[in-house]
């Protein structure tokens, strides 16, 4: 015998870049996908500071499109030859 109940679910149903404020999402996938809890195709940036550093607790979570985040890795090879630094 099974028993059932209805439940509330938490689903994601959108995901923004949390630099330009677009959706990370592409249409097709919202429009045929019941959630998109599993869905991992953008970039994100995460930073944990722990005992010693300057920002000692401080963490950081950005959820970037692929625009975002390729502007974002074009700074950081950038930063690096200007440091002398081949990426």
């Amino acid at each position: 015998m099974k028993k059932t109940a209805n439940q509330s679910v938490e689903a994601i149903t959108d995901i923004l870049c949390d630099a330009c404020g677009t959706s990370v999402v592409p249409t097709f996938q919202k429009e045929h996908r019941d959630n998109l809890n599993d869905f991992c195709e953008y970039g994100i940036l995460r930073a944990s500071y722990g005992y010693g550093s300057n920002q000692d607790g401080d963490s950081f979570h950005f959820d970037l499109c692929e625009r975002c985040f390729k502007e974002l890795m074009n700074k950081v090879k950038s930063m690096q030859a200007s440091n002398g630094r081949s990426a």
